[in-house]
């Protein structure tokens, strides 16, 4: 059996901009913490949890409380439903997505997880809105570590007891993000990219040796997952967040 672990924003729903505006917002309203960078991949992790730790320490000297976290999240969540309400737009799946992932966790030889840099409530939320079911899917969030090698590796643990396996024959993460492509680099999986354009051609150049602009063509989609081999070497860096 194979493995598929899909991140979220950009790969499953395209909420990459109004993820950043609103994690952006919440910061300045729950902590009054403004002016920060929003060099997403200059940190040392690119996940929520892993933004906020820095965060703390770069504005305040220390770590965020469990109930700092808890209200940030909090108003995080209120945030983006807001702006779910003023504009459902912005919260509409990557083309295909719900079907390719109803198809593939059908599939005899794939299974499928999620692991998203963002936290559990807020990843719930977009994945609701776009209508798309995750329900027994295992999931590792930005609760499960500030690294997304920690996210993606909870991922694995969880698969491996869901579908009561004791290895993958190959694992595959899809992900829009250069930071998606440097962890599977790390880890030593299997990558999709998922992007066009510009976007495309940067995870091109990042090492990533297939990449599909949508899920809309689901053989297309089975094939790549098949084809797909570990990132090579990144030749360019990256100035923007995906979560």
């Amino acid at each position: 059996m194979k493995l598929a672990i899909f991140d979220i924003d950009g790969t499953l729903t395209n909420t990459n901009s109004v993820d950043d505006q609103c994690f952006v917002e919440a910061l300045a309203e729950a902590h009054a913490i403004s002016e920060i960078s929003t060099d997403w991949a200059a940190y040392p992790h690119t996940t929520d949890s892993g933004i906020m730790a820095h965060v703390f320490q770069e504005k305040l000297g220390r770590d965020a409380t469990e109930s700092e976290l808890d209200k940030f999240k909090r108003c995080f969540v209120n945030l983006l439903g807001e702006q779910y309400e003023s504009d459902s737009s912005s919260f509409n799946e990557i083309a295909g997505a719900s079907i390719a992932l109803d198809r593939l966790k059908r599939e005899p030889d794939w299974a499928v997880a999620i692991a998203t840099g963002c936290w559990r409530e807020s990843a719930l939320l977009k994945l609701s809105v776009a209508s798309i079911d995750v329900d027994g899917i295992p999931a590792a969030h930005a609760e499960d570590g500030l690294s997304r090698e920690q996210i993606l590796e909870a991922a694995v643990s969880q698969s491996l007891e869901r579908y009561r396996v004791g290895s993958f024959g190959k694992i595959v993460s899809i992900g829009d993000g250069l930071w998606d492509v440097r962890t599977a680099r790390r880890l030593g999986f299997s990558f999709l990219g998922v992007g066009s354009g510009p976007a495309a051609a940067m995870l091109h150049k990042a090492g990533a040796k297939h990449v599909v602009e949508d899920l809309v063509d689901y053989n297309r989609l089975v094939r790549a997952l098949n084809e797909a081999v570990p990132p090579t070497k990144e030749s360019l860096t990256c100035d923007h967040r995906g979560a």
